[in-house]
């Protein structure tokens, strides 16, 4: 698909191991999910800036930067970054990361029902193998295939329009600690 961007050695190696060292650390909350189903899998997450629960909330959209700056500066340099080529003019809705121990993924989902609303996933961890899953599934539109696999490699990250079904897969194996550790952007679309 055309519309998901991959773009590799986004941070370098030195602000990648910051960012995962600040992700790394306790203050994460239980409870996140990604599907609608009640029986849908929980995992951790940390909420950084902007709306939490949709976009019905009572806030100033052009506010959220400043927030997300003001609780989370080393995070906020990252959202810098990316206005300043892959997210020009995008306002950010919403920061938050998420932890998937091992064995938990998350539930086939949109972010958005909007097309200009864009989603950019990073990921921290050092290394990462094909043996150890992890995977963000993109499928089509009735979620019925998969139309593309993006892998977590280290210092990656992935744009997408927030309308399209995705899926992280569980990561497989290794230290009874892993974990799948994601920074999430999401965007309100192009400033008038």
């Amino acid at each position: 698909m055309n519309d998901i961007r991959v773009l590799d050695h986004f941070l370098g190696d030195e602000r990648r191991q910051r960012i995962w060292d600040f992700l790394d650390q306790p203050g994460w909350q239980h409870g996140a999910y990604s599907s609608a189903a009640p029986d849908a899998p929980r995992y951790f997450y940390k909420h950084f800036a902007g709306y939490q629960k949709s976009g019905q909330e009572d806030r100033d959209p052009n506010r959220i930067a400043g927030e997300l700056a003001g609780a989370a500066p080393l995070v906020a340099e990252v959202w810098e970054d990316l206005l300043r080529k892959p997210l020009r003019a995008q306002r950010l809705s919403r920061c938050y990361a998420n932890r998937m121990p091992a064995g938990i993924g998350g539930g086939v989902h949109l972010d958005s029902n909007c097309k200009d609303h864009l989603t950019a996933i990073y990921y921290p961890q050092a290394d990462w193998n094909a043996d150890q899953g992890g995977e963000t599934l993109f499928f089509n539109r009735g979620g019925s295939e998969v139309v593309k696999a993006v892998v977590p490699k280290p210092d990656r990250l992935v744009i997408f329009p927030g309308t399209i079904p995705h899926a992280a897969r569980p990561i497989y194996g290794g230290a009874a600690d892993a974990a799948r550790i994601t920074l999430m952007f999401k965007t309100l679309g192009r400033r008038a």
